[in-house]
Order: C-alpha cells, then sequence, then structure tokens
C-alpha cells in the first residue's frame, strides 16, 4: 500500500467459499478492510458458462444488486487441414483453440454505459496499454416533458465529450499497472512535449490491490466517479484474467468433451434484478449506444426457424462427439463380430469334440465286439480240441444259415460208428449241441480211453484180443 490513507480495494477469496466467487474488500486512513464489492465469475460447470468470460461487480451485502459486468466470447482459430493432424486426432480436425481478444466491453447499470477497453500493443522494449473512455456526463437533465424523456441518453451521444483513460504496465517484468487520464476527446492534437501531463488515477500493484488516487480525483471533470470506480475494478480484474494468465482455455472454460461429461451439472443461474427495475419499466427504454442506420427487415422464410449458430468450439464438440459415438458403434460391431465368430469357433471345436468323441465310442464298441468274437472263437477252439471235434462243415454252415428256426429234436443226427464207443457232443443242424447241455439230463460219464484204430483199418490180432502175435489183420469196413 502507498499510503494508507487513500483508498484502496483488495481482491480476496469469497466469505461464501466459491471458487470462482471473489470479494472486494475497501479500506481507507488505515481502517480494517471491510466488504465493499463481490466479483463473480461464471460457474465453470454451468453450460452457458462455457466457451466464454463472465465476470460480474455485485454488491456484497444485496446480491441481488448488479453494478457492471463483462462477457466476452472469443474468436477461434481454424481447423487444420493436415491429414497428419486429423489422423493423429482419431479422424476429426484438432479442437480450435481461443484466440485472445484486443478489446472487450464493460456493461455499466443505472445509468446504462458500455465502456469499450482496448489493448493497444507495445513497442519494441516497451509494454502493452489499455485505452478506455469515459463521457463526461450520462445522467440526464431532470424534465417533467415527455419530449425530454425520448431524447437519446447523454452518456450515448456523439456529442458528448468523454475522458480517455489508459492502463499502462511500467516495464515488462513489472507486474503494477498504473491508471491514467491523458485527456479529452475534444482536445486538440499537439505534440507531446506540448501538452499537459497525465493525471494518475489508480495503482493495481502485484494484480492484487487497488488504490486510488483520490486528491488528484478533484482534476478529473467527470459526473459520475462511481462510474469511474466500477471500471477501473471491473478492467483491472479482467486485464489480469485474460492478458497474465497462461491458459486460454481455463479463463474461456474450454475442456475436453471427457472433462465435460465428468463435471457436475449446475442450474444456470438467473440474472439478478435491478432494485428499481419496477420504476424503470415506467420509463422509454435507454439508448446506450449510438444511432445507426436500422437494417431493412425481411419477412422471414416459411418454416424456417431463426436458430443463433453454434461458435467453432461447440461445433467442434458435437462432430467430436459425432465421431467419437460413430467409432464407438463400429468398434461394437467388431467385438460382436469377434464374439459371434468366437462362439462359432466354440461350436466348431465342440461339434469336433463331439464327432471324436462318437468315432471312438464307436471304435471301442467294435474292438470289444472283435475281443468277445476272438474268445468265443478260442473258447470254441479249446472246446473242439478237447473233444476232438471236426470243425462244421460249410454244408451244415450253409442249412444252419438257411434254416435257423427248426427245432433240434427234428435234425437226424448222424450214425456213429459200428463200435460201441464213449458218447460225445451231438451236431445238428443248428450249431454245436452237447448232450450234457441239457441241466436235467444226468451227468455223462467220464470218457473212456479210445481205442486204437488204424488209418487204413488195419489192426493186429494183440490190439483185438490183447495176446502178443505179430500176424496182421484187416479189419472189415463198416462202409463196404
Amino acid at each position: 500500500m502507498l499510503d494508507e490513507n487513500l483508498p484502496a480495494f483488495f481482491y480476496r477469496n469469497s466469505p461464501d467459499g466459491v471458487a470462482h466467487h471473489k470479494g472486494v474488500f475497501f479500506s481507507i486512513r488505515g481502517s480494517d478492510p471491510s466488504p465493499a464489492y463481490s466479483l463473480r465469475h461464471g460457474d465453470p460447470a454451468a453450460a452457458n458458462s462455457r466457451n466464454c468470460y463472465a465476470a460480474g461487480l455485485f454488491d456484497c451485502y444485496n446480491p441481488e444488486v448488479l453494478y457492471g459486468e463483462v462477457l466476452i466470447k472469443p474468436e477461434w482459430s481454424h481447423p487444420s487441414l493436415s491429414q497428419e493432424e486429423i489422423r493423429r486426432n482419431g479422424g476429426v480436425p484438432p479442437p480450435p483453440t481461443p484466440i485472445l481478444p484486443t478489446q472487450f466491453t464493460v456493461q455499466l447499470y443505472n445509468p446504462d454505459l458500455q465502456v469499450t477497453v482496448t489493448q493497444k500493443p507495445g513497442t519494441w522494449g516497451g509494454s502493452a496499454s489499455y485505452e478506455f473512455s469515459l463521457p463526461q456526463l450520462v445522467f440526464r437533465t431532470p424534465s417533467a416533458s415527455t419530449l425530454d424523456r425520448t431524447q437519446d441518453d447523454p452518456g450515448a451521444s456523439l456529442v458528448t465529450p468523454k475522458l480517455n483513460f489508459v492502463w499502462r504496465k511500467e516495464s515488462k517484468l513489472a507486474k503494477d499497472l498504473t491508471a491514467y487520464m491523458t485527456g479529452k476527446s475534444t482536445d486538440e492534437v499537439v505534440k507531446k512535449k506540448h501538452r499537459d501531463p497525465d493525471i494518475i488515477v489508480g495503482l493495481f500493484r502485484s494484480l492484487r490491490e487497488l488504490t486510488v488516487y483520490e486528491p488528484n480525483l478533484y482534476r478529473v471533470e467527470l459526473e459520475d466517479p462511481k462510474g469511474l470506480e466500477l471500471v477501473l475494478l471491473l478492467s483491472a480484474a479482467v486485464i489480469k484474467d485474460l492478458y497474465f494468465s497462461n491458459d486460454l482455455n481455463q479463463v474461456f472454460n474450454v475442456f475436453d468433451p471427457c472433462r465435460i461429461a465428468s463435471l457436475p451439472s449446475a442450474a444456470a443461474p438467473s440474472p439478478p434484478l435491478a432494485a428499481n427495475a419496477d420504476r424503470r419499466k415506467s420509463l422509454p427504454r435507454l439508448r446506450t449506444t449510438p444511432p445507426t442506420a436500422a437494417p431493412v427487415q425481411r419477412p422471414p422464410l416459411a418454416g424456417v426457424g431463426i436458430a443463433s449458430a453454434p461458435d467453432p468450439r461447440t461445433q467442434w464438440e458435437l462432430d467430436a462427439e459425432t465421431a467419437r459415438l460413430r467409432a464407438q458403434v463400429e468398434a461394437e460391431e467388431r467385438e460382436m463380430k469377434r464374439q459371434e465368430a468366437l462362439r462359432r469357433r466354440e461350436r466348431e471345436k465342440a461339434d469336433e469334440a463331439e464327432t471324436r468323441r462318437l468315432r471312438k465310442m464307436v471304435e471301442d464298441e467294435e474292438r470289444e465286439a472283435r475281443r468277445r468274437q476272438e474268445e468265443v472263437d478260442r473258447e470254441t477252439e479249446r472246446l473242439r480240441k478237447q473233444y476232438r471235434l471236426k470243425p462244421p462243415s460249410p454244408v451244415g454252415n450253409q442249412s444252419r444259415h438257411s434254416a435257423p428256426s427248426l427245432p433240434i429234436h427234428q435234425q437226424q443226427q448222424q450214425p456213429g460208428p459200428s463200435r460201441p464207443g464213449p458218447q460225445g457232443p451231438v451236431y445238428s443242424s443248428n450249431g454245436l449241441v452237447m448232450s450234457g447241455g441239457n441241466p436235467q439230463a444226468a451227468p455223462a460219464p467220464a470218457p473212456s480211453k479210445m481205442k486204437k484204430k488204424s488209418f487204413w483199418g488195419l489192426r493186429s490180432n494183440s490190439d483185438q484180443s490183447g495176446t502178443s502175435n505179430s500176424k496182421l489183420s484187416k479189419k472189415a469196413s463198416a462202409v463196404w
């Protein structure tokens, strides 16, 4: 603080704890800072606060009273036509970025007044400056005449003289801004060495504290010093946010679509009504801008509605969201096709496994049938060897296959040998039938030792009579 006796305003955090609100405290003659104004910025979570900058100066005790506000909608950079950047960005052009504006407008209320602050780029080795003008007369002359009420507002009149002010930075490294009154709009253009020096009206120290040079205000021929105070407070805050910030996206509430979806939704606050709004309704509308030629009214086309076009950033967000949804749908379709192909392969594998299982089952059954047949054949051969039986003739097999349903007792038994011998199993046309197979019949006696036979029917007498004789005799044939 230069002098504690001078009026000073301090920008501090708001007592209500809201991040985008600031409290403006006032101190004079060494007194403790007390709340004077409430500086509120647009809520980043609100939809109507995105892609723009908004700041309003309210009364700290009566939040419905709005003294002035600033609304800035920036220009946007043109989209890139580079295919490489479009390919890196997922098939859509890179997002447009906000362009730093060279001027902004401060809107004051009661009386209504628009003050344009213009940035002047600095020369080599110098810093930029910010100029604005205020009309000397802003209030209407009290009059009971209806004709006087229809006149233009003095602040919007072109004939009203204006005072010129400028915010200057002493050096590029300094963080202090100084407000000067540089003269009137009616002053003649003279050389710099012949005109009066500029009058200091305020100092914005470290971009946090605004000190007003109250003694110099007596030299400022201004009808509305309160308006000058409001313009100084608002313009200093906006200059700090715009031209001393490193991130324009944060200043203009520009976020990525993914971050926008994660932000909490907030209800759009309604603009506060002025305290004397009811009384102002009875008066004619004030003209706060210079008169311009009225545009030619054209009848609207039938069936065509009038709608404001979205800004480039909003349009890019819509295009990016459309591209994202299209890519999401394509990814879902690819995933569905992949899942379907995976399920089809699984079904094919299951079918192949089932086919292999059935084939293996059939092979096992065939192998088991062959094994059983081999066991039957081995058992049959064993029994044939045990009972010294001849294998069934092919004719018998054919008759057996041709007439399998003939009963056993109808088949004729083959005649046995003429000599009595041990009873063996009896063959029939149906197959091998043994007398011992009937469980009700008496068990067959054990087979006795068979007598020796000669292949040609020759046998010695000793074999027949049991006596030793070397003479051979021919055995009688049973057939001939």
